[in-house]
């Protein structure tokens, strides 16, 4: 038989609110602050636990998405091991650390800022953009400009900072089409097997699925099979359109 190693870890749902159809926004920008908080407890929590190498926070948000589960909410996995994706991101910054004696992500927000062509917002330390590698479609990225590696890292202003980044971008997503749009929301954070990472910068993602009113972003042959997404916009037009909404009770700065 194929060796296999003993199954290990956690796996935890964070339940946002009470209420059953709620959502981020609907919850406000102090809930989502509440959120963030609950991310690093966790985090901090999970991370310390015997074996515990990688602590993955996310939210699949949708039908779309394959969500059973329609009450709103988050996930948190607590890995064994460092998970690939992770793991390769991890990689290629530590090669451009020791390359350039830099940081890869401090550089793409430098030459982001300066483009600003895909910048949608900004929230004290956290920029709000539309990578110029966007894979899917509205795909956003949050990066704090102050060099951290995980949630652990931030000060209380930069946590309220956060919420309002992550309120941000929901709000304006459910702005696109008019509904609630389909996504996943990642957490790239320090790896907590004791190592050291000074490269890793820490940052949220955010996949959204759909592409027009009617029609979702598929991982088809290409994407799949070849690991090469195709996408028929322009990232500067996508950061365009999500700037051109607002989002009441939630200013950036």
């Amino acid at each position: 038989m194929t060796p296999v190693l003993p199954a290990a870890g956690y796996c935890e749902v964070l339940l946002y609110s009470a209420e059953h159809d709620a959502t981020l926004v609907s919850l406000g920008r102090k809930t989502v602050y509440k959120v963030v908080q609950v991310w690093r407890d966790r985090y901090e929590e999970l991370g310390r636990q015997p074996g515990i190498e990688y602590v993955f926070i996310f939210e699949n948000r949708g039908r779309e998405v394959g969500v059973t589960l329609s009450h709103p909410h988050g996930q948190i996995y607590a890995f064994p091991f460092v998970p690939p994706i992770p793991k390769r991101e991890l990689e290629n910054l530590e090669r451009y650390w020791y390359q350039h004696r830099r940081c890869l992500l401090c550089d793409q927000l430098q030459n982001e800022l300066a483009e600003s062509t895909r910048i949608v917002s900004q929230y004290g330390q956290f920029v709000v953009l539309v990578p110029f590698y966007a894979r899917f479609p509205y795909e956003v990225h949050i990066i704090p400009q102050r060099h951290c590696g995980s949630l652990s890292d931030l000060n209380p202003q930069e946590d309220w900072d956060l919420a309002g980044a992550v309120y941000d971008v929901v709000a304006r997503y459910d702005q696109v089409f008019g509904v609630p749009m389909p996504y996943m929301m990642v957490l790239h954070q320090t790896p907590t097997d004791g190592g050291a990472y000074p490269y890793h910068h820490f940052h949220l993602e955010f996949y959204p699925l759909q592409r027009s009113p009617d029609k979702l972003k598929y991982r088809a042959g290409c994407e799949t099979g070849a690991g090469t997404f195709i996408t028929d916009v322009l990232p500067e037009d996508w950061a365009k359109q999500l700037r051109q909404f607002e989002v009441p009770g939630c200013s950036g700065r």
